[in-house]
Order: C-alpha cells, then structure tokens, then sequence
C-alpha cells in the first residue's frame, strides 16, 4: 500500500505519518466477517459486501455504529477480492493478509514471564 492510501484507509495518521493501530471494535468487526465468509464463493461475499456498503453509507449511523459498519464493509470488499480469481470457498486459515497479521501480531506480543 502506497503512503497515501495508507493515509486513506485510516492505517496512517495523515498530519504525523504514524502508525494508527486498529480498534478493538475493527478487529472485532473484522473477525465477524471473516467468520461469516467462511464458506462462501466469490458470489456470496460480494453480495455480502454490497449490503455491507449500503450498511456503511447510511447516514443515520454515526460514531462507533459508523466506525464497525466502515471497518465490516472493508472487510468484505477484501474477502471479495481475495475471491475474485480463486476456484474455491474462502477460510481464513488459508486468508495470507490474515496469516501474516497473526504472525506479525506473534513477533510483536510481550516475551512471556522470566524469558525477558
């Protein structure tokens, strides 16, 4: 991902460059849909990402409602386009975007007790 789009899917902080790390909220919403996309073929998760983005551009939610609509919306459209040229249902244990969070998140985690 280039800097800007970086900047524009709220991953960078545009005014310092720095690195936003995701809500919990996001993370929980990204979870839910990786759930609900197991299973599913191209078809299905784009016309779950269609009704995800209706759900995001309702102007009625605002705040945290808006931020998981947002954050679930991203989700599918990257479920969907991970589909687009594979034969078969998504899984995340097969997702590498999702593979590589884990073992980026695992490098990342405290050293456990004693081994400091």
């Amino acid at each position: 991902m280039s800097p800007q789009q970086d900047r524009a899917s709220g991953l960078v902080d545009g005014a310092s460059d720095e690195v936003v790390e995701p809500s919990e909220d996001e993370r929980a919403a990204w979870e839910r849909v990786r759930r609900s996309a197991k299973g599913m073929r191209h078809h299905e998760a784009k016309n779950a990402w269609d009704e995800a983005r209706k759900a995001a551009e309702d102007e009625s939610r605002t705040g945290r409602d808006a931020l998981i609509a947002r954050a679930e919306a991203e989700e599918w459209k990257r479920v969907t386009e991970a589909l687009f040229d594979h034969a078969g249902a998504y899984d995340s244990a097969d997702d590498p975007f999702v593979q590589g969070g884990l073992e980026g998140r695992a490098h990342h985690a405290p050293p456990p007790p004693g081994r400091r």
